[in-house]
């Protein structure tokens, strides 16, 4: 496992070891040694997943205190344009976008910190997106912006949205960043 920096402070990619034989393929996704060395918290206090077909985005959601958290994200089977925003106003990267493809053949996940919004394309019909959370999700305190608001092209011509991923405020108009 290979826990990546990329130019957005506390904001990392990582690259899984994949192991392959005849009987199929084995990927460790958390382990306590590199994640600690890495300064990463790695205590989640929840597991889901979801399964998404082609040109599904879903996003772009996150967390406000005191349930804000830190999400691993990583594909089990098929490939998104996975993306995150930085929502935090004292961030020399307020407001940017990062994206990564993450999928069953890069065996690549995303490891996103407190004040990042967070959203994906599913490229593939099945796509099963696994996240986990250090905290448990908390009805009064989900936010979102809404997908089309921040500059990042999805390059997909229908997507497929959620009504409530429809109904969240543009980025400019939002007011639950973080500081």
């Amino acid at each position: 496992m290979n826990i990546i920096t990329t130019p957005f402070n506390d904001l990392f990619v990582i690259e899984y070891a994949s192991f392959k034989d005849n009987r199929g393929e084995f990927v460790k996704t958390i382990h306590d040694k590199n994640f600690s060395d890495a300064g990463l918290d790695y205590h989640f206090a929840e597991s889901f997943y979801s399964i998404s077909n082609k040109n599904v985005i879903r996003g772009m959601h996150y967390q406000i205190q005191p349930s804000d958290h830190h999400k691993l994200v990583y594909v089990v089977s098929g490939g998104i344009i996975d993306v995150v925003v930085d929502l935090r106003w004292n961030s020399e990267t307020f407001g940017k976008f990062f994206s990564v493809e993450l999928s069953d053949q890069n065996r690549k996940g995303i490891y996103i910190s407190k004040g990042f919004a967070h959203g994906f394309l599913a490229l593939n019909d099945n796509t099963i997106v696994e996240y986990h959370t250090s905290t448990s999700q908390s009805k009064a305190h989900e936010e979102g912006i809404r997908w089309d608001s921040f500059g990042f092209e999805w390059n997909v011509s229908e997507p497929i949205l959620s009504y409530r991923d429809q109904q969240f405020n543009l980025f400019d108009q939002n007011r639950q960043y973080f500081i």
